[in-house]
């Protein structure tokens, strides 16, 4: 699970980094930060993804993924912190996702799906922070409460998340939390498959 991470983080980075190389008159994203486990980082402008997966399906039901993955920096440290949002084809991405913490390919999860239309599978959403040497200083997924995410046009997003990401052992016993704190309004990059 942890090369999962890393190389995911890896790929976020790289995507990251090159867009940074451009310039943006996004200027929303001035005083955008994200604060984990009580240390504020920047968002700059263009470090906010969305992964968009279209037409998938589960058991004859169509519906849409996007991972919205937040990158923020604080002197030679990198921070990560995604969710993995489901929602019926045909809707759009903007609304409240309960964040449920069952494994995404669980019968129970996609049951939770159904009925509520949208949900954010907690299980593949994380939240990770590590040095500029590749050293995890935060690795931890599976967020409790709700994401709000708002669409103000032209791909411009308000996140929203006020909660924990859990902190598991080897065994994936639970052994701590790390509190989340995230409101920003940005141009968001979106990638679709």
């Amino acid at each position: 699970m942890k090369k999962i991470l890393k190389t995911t983080l890896v790929l976020f980075l790289s995507t990251f980094l090159f867009q940074s190389c451009s310039s943006s008159d996004d200027k929303n994203s001035a005083n955008n930060q994200v604060s984990i486990d009580g240390e504020s980082y920047s968002v700059p402008s263009g470090s906010v993804i969305e992964l968009k997966m279209n037409n998938m399906t589960y058991d004859s039901q169509l519906f849409d993924r996007s991972s919205i993955v937040i990158t923020g920096i604080k002197g030679s440290r990198i921070a990560t912190v995604s969710f993995d949002l489901f929602y019926f084809d045909g809707l759009p991405i903007e609304g409240t996702y309960t964040i449920n913490n069952v494994l995404d390919d669980d019968y129970e999860f996609y049951h939770d799906f159904f009925s509520n239309q949208k949900l954010c599978a907690g299980w593949t959403s994380a939240c990770n922070v590590t040095q500029a040497d590749d050293t995890f200083l935060i690795n931890a997924n599976n967020p409790v409460g709700t994401v709000t995410v708002t669409n103000n046009g032209n791909n411009n997003y308000t996140i929203q998340y006020n909660g924990n990401y859990k902190v598991y052992d080897d065994d994936f016993n639970e052994i701590d939390a790390v509190p989340v704190v995230l409101d920003i309004t940005t141009d968001v990059i979106v990638q679709s498959n």
